[in-house]
């Protein structure tokens, strides 16, 4: 994915999620990048590409516009999520390194599962707000694959291959042509 074709800026990353302005904007590259392909899989591919399509050529719609506050907090706090996981080591050549400086000490195991913790509380909200608000607007996005989420709500999920010799499919059978949708 080209840095063109994020749905976010590192501005708003670092807005949103309350991080400092002084992060280096290549150290949150990926984690943004994952948030959106989580993103891509909760959608669809099919939606997905659509709304890529038409973010990228500037040729959104009213539905696809009112859409898009819920996808930018989402890849916010998802990538924040990934972001925190990270957050007391640097990777370098030989390995993970715990950084430090003469005035503070990295956060204790403890800590930073609480905070891991908090971080997938606000990244699971976010999610449970778009998924709740594409469910709710279903006729607005008729690729969104909504009837393949489970019946308790909780996102997506992925069913066992029932053909052997089928190779799976990795974002599920969303869109008007999949099994499962209407």
């Amino acid at each position: 994915m080209a840095k063109l074709d994020k749905f976010i800026t590192y501005a708003y990353f670092k807005d949103e999620c309350g991080l400092p302005d002084h992060f280096e904007n290549e150290d949150l590259e990926h984690k943004i990048y994952r948030a959106q392909e989580t993103l891509r899989m909760l959608m669809g591919d099919e939606f997905y590409q659509d709304y890529l399509t038409n973010y990228k050529a500037e040729t959104m719609t009213t539905a696809y516009d009112t859409l898009m506050p819920y996808i930018k907090q989402y890849i916010a706090w998802q990538a924040y999520e990934y972001w925190t996981q990270q957050a007391n080591f640097k990777v370098t050549n030989a390995g993970f390194r715990v950084h430090s400086e003469a005035n503070s000490q990295p956060a204790t195991d403890a800590q930073m599962a609480q905070i891991i913790k908090d971080s997938k509380y606000q990244g699971s909200y976010y999610k449970e707000l778009l998924v709740g608000f594409l469910k709710s607007h279903n006729t607005d996005y008729p690729l969104y694959g909504y009837c393949c989420n489970d019946k308790a709500g909780n996102g997506f999920h992925i069913s066992a291959v029932k053909n052997k010799h089928k190779a799976p499919q990795p974002y599920g059978t969303y869109g008007r042509g999949g099994k499962c949708c209407h």
